[in-house]
Parts: C-alpha cells; sequence; structure tokens
C-alpha cells in the first residue's frame, strides 16, 4: 500500500485528497503514511544545486519586469540560434500546458517559434472542457511555407489538445487600408473580434530587424520592410513595430493589418512568451517594458544578457 501511495503522490502528482478516494483511506491517513514513506526512505528528496544560479535569475527577471513566472533554460551556447530557439520552445510547450484551464480561449501567433511550441507538445494525460484556439492575425498570403502559417498551427494545437480551432480567411497584411475596412464590415471579421475579446491565454513571439536576412521574418516582410523609414523600431508583435519603449509605431502599412493590437494584448489576462534567441535582446526589454509579457520562456544566455 505505502509503494502504491508513493507512486500516486511523487509520480502522477495525485493531491491527498484525490489519493484517499482512489485507496479509500481518510485524508489524515495518506497524509501520516506520506510522512512514514519519507521517514522509510522508500522516496528521496534532494535539491539539485546546478540549478540554483538559473532560479536566481528567474527570480531576479520576475522582479525586475513584475512578471508573474519566468523559466530559464539552459542551452549550450555553441550551437546555432535556430536550435537553441528550438530548445526554448520545446520547454515552453510544457508551461503552455501547464497554463490551460477549462474554458480558456487561446490567441496564438504564426511563425516558427509557434510552430516549435506546437510540435513540441505533448498531452498525453490531460483533457480540457470547451477550450478555442483563435488565430491573433492573418496569414503570411504564401510567403512562408504553409506550417508556419497560423490556420496550420491553430488546427495542429486543437488537435493535440482536443479541442476546436477558428480559422482566419485573411492575409496579415492587405494591400490598402480601404479593403481593410471592407473586410471589417464581413460577419467572419465580426466573429474574429469577438474572439479576439475573449482570449484567456496568448501563445506569441517576438520579431526583430537584428535577426538573419534569411530568416522567415525577412521572408514574410521581404519588401514591406524596405518601405519602413521609421529608424526607432526595435522589434514586433503581431506585425505591429515597436520602439525601445514597446511603444507602437507608425508605418506604411499600419492600417492594413488584420489582427490583435498591441492595446488589446495588454488587456488578455496571460501573456506567453518564448525567446532562445540572444539578437533579440533588444526587441524582449522594449517587450517587457512595456508589459506585453506574463510568463517568460528564455535562454540561459539571453537571460543573462538581459539582466547585464
Amino acid at each position: 500500500m505505502l509503494i502504491k501511495i508513493a507512486q500516486l503522490y511523487y509520480e502522477e502528482n495525485k493531491t491527498q485528497s484525490e489519493i484517499a478516494k482512489i485507496v479509500h483511506i481518510h485524508r489524515s491517513s495518506i497524509s501520516r503514511m506520506l510522512k512514514t514513506i519519507r521517514e522509510l526512505g522508500l522516496v528521496s528528496i534532494s535539491i539539485n544545486y546546478d540549478l540554483l544560479p538559473n532560479i536566481a535569475l528567474e527570480e531576479k527577471i520576475c522582479s525586475q519586469f513584475n512578471l508573474k513566472q519566468v523559466i530559464v533554460v539552459p542551452v549550450n551556447p555553441n550551437l546555432d540560434n535556430d536550435t537553441k530557439n528550438q530548445i526554448v520552445c520545446n520547454v515552453t510547450s510544457s508551461v503552455l500546458l501547464k497554463n490551460i484551464h477549462d474554458n480558456d480561449v487561446i490567441g496564438i501567433s504564426w511563425g516558427r517559434s509557434i510552430n516549435y511550441i506546437v510540435d513540441s507538445l505533448k498531452n498525453d494525460n490531460n483533457t480540457f472542457g470547451n477550450i478555442t484556439i483563435v488565430p491573433m492575425i492573418g496569414g503570411p498570403s504564401g510567403k512562408i511555407e504553409t506550417k508556419y502559417h497560423v490556420n496550420n498551427i491553430a488546427y495542429k494545437l486543437s488537435n493535440k489538445l482536443k479541442s476546436k480551432s477558428i480559422l482566419i480567411d485573411y492575409p496579415a497584411i492587405v494591400d490598402t487600408s480601404k479593403l481593410k475596412a471592407e473586410i471589417e464590415k464581413t460577419q467572419h471579421m465580426k466573429e474574429l473580434k469577438d474572439w479576439w475579446n475573449k482570449i484567456t491565454v496568448a501563445l506569441f513571439s517576438i520579431g526583430c530587424p537584428a535577426i538573419s536576412k534569411s530568416s522567415i521574418w525577412y521572408g514574410f516582410y521581404g519588401e514591406l520592410f524596405q518601405t519602413i523609414t521609421n529608424k526607432k523600431i526595435v522589434g514586433d508583435i503581431l506585425s505591429r513595430f515597436y520602439d525601445k519603449n514597446g511603444a507602437e509605431l507608425d508605418t506604411p502599412f499600419s492600417n492594413q493589418i488584420i489582427g490583435v493590437t498591441l492595446d488589446k494584448l495588454k488587456q488578455i489576462p496571460l501573456k506567453i512568451c518564448a525567446s532562445g534567441d540572444p539578437e533579440k535582446l533588444n526587441s524582449l526589454v522594449a517587450a517587457l517594458n512595456a508589459n506585453y509579457i506574463d510568463i517568460l520562456v528564455i535562454s540561459d544566455e539571453l537571460a543573462n544578457q538581459l539582466i547585464d
């Protein structure tokens, strides 16, 4: 019986109340039996001191930027930036899963990082009721691989969470502001905006002009980015460009974007962001200063740069 209780408590993360119902023993007896289990040495609990530097980093970043949670991921600095980002995204998938509850509406963006997160997500035991996945921005108009399209990612995530997804019929940036005005009159767009108002968890990554010219970020913006003359830009979220303080900046296509605004993003109760690329330091600092992020999953390399 002690082994069974130890397995339920330490391996399956059952609460004492749940264990009491499973084994038909009073909860107070479960508490005493867990104490006996530790005294007999049936389980061992130890502190992993190798992780203490990262824990201190997490606490410092949390305090400095008033975040709900920071997870610092150990990453080999000799790896290429894309591999570093994949490792961080792998951890982010677990963080996302732990922060989902029944009736949540999960808003997502497009791109390589979000695709990595969803591909890494393993949901073998969790069941959720009435979860809805909603794109927070339109698609990339055939400019990048299909697997990075927001609709494809939303569909994959809904399958993994055994939930439903809402798809978006429009590109992220339409040709003219007049066309955007016409789109906003459609029933589909009105329904999308209703869903945006219901988002409880947002999952997104940060774009950065400093990253490699071969990245999908440049693949998406391409010639559009060449039209931007505002030298104050340090990054973007959901195709909304911002300055070093996180304030949204005007661009030639600001009035052509189909997606959640940065002001609307701020109002979402829980905002999760992953970043493993050291080239995104300035973009990340600005987003943190503007309170666009609540939970940050970050490489230890980038975390150390963040507090320097």
